[in-house]
């Protein structure tokens, strides 16, 4: 099994993605990890799944990345996007684009609303890492997932594969999530 990890922030910025390989690493899954600039070369045919990182708070660059990442909307094995992952996710579904109105930092609970793979192992409720002033509204053919007090989507799912988004960091004080992801991928294998 192969997977692929796309830094989504620049490339000077790397702790987002090498935090998210760490995790991938010791489940002792083979990966690839990209900067986001180098998705328009790229084949992705030949991976299991891909996690798409989160950058830096305050960076604007979600439609600056959003010609990088069209691949989204034809790519059908599972993807795991966090944070501008989540953000572009979004808007490359019709998500409306919150700048400023639900901002989060630090850590902060989540509450699930609806069950899935994705969460197993995880209570109701969990503490998770945000690092975000931006947010995206739930976009047409996707399930809502989790919430937290100040931000509506937290978490999100692809009504029609598995394709699964998070505002928050799992790569700080979730990696049970992807953990989880990298079980889907398998399964998906078999």
């Amino acid at each position: 099994m192969q997977l692929l990890i796309v830094n989504s922030a620049e490339p000077e910025v790397t702790e987002f993605a090498e935090n998210i390989a760490q995790i991938v690493q010791s489940e002792q899954v083979d990966y690839e990890l990209i900067n986001y600039q180098n998705c328009l070369t790229q084949d992705f045919s030949n991976y299991n799944g891909i996690l798409i990182s989160g950058s830096p708070q305050g960076d604007d660059i979600v439609e600056h990345h959003q010609p990088f990442f069209q691949w989204i909307k034809t790519f059908d094995k599972p993807v795991f996007g966090i944070c501008a992952g989540h953000h572009i996710t979004g808007l490359m579904h019709g998500s409306e684009y919150l700048r400023s109105k639900e901002p989060e930092s630090g850590d902060c609970e989540v509450e699930i609303i609806q069950d899935d793979p994705i969460f197993a192992g995880l209570g109701k409720t969990f503490t998770t890492r945000q690092m975000h002033n931006d947010s995206v509204t739930l976009p047409s053919g996707f399930i809502h997932l989790a919430k937290s007090t100040v931000c509506f989507n937290q978490a999100m799912k692809y009504r029609n594969k598995p394709m699964y988004t998070f505002q928050f960091h799992p790569e700080y004080l979730n990696p049970k999530l992807i953990q989880n992801f990298i079980d889907i991928c398998k399964r998906q294998v078999r």
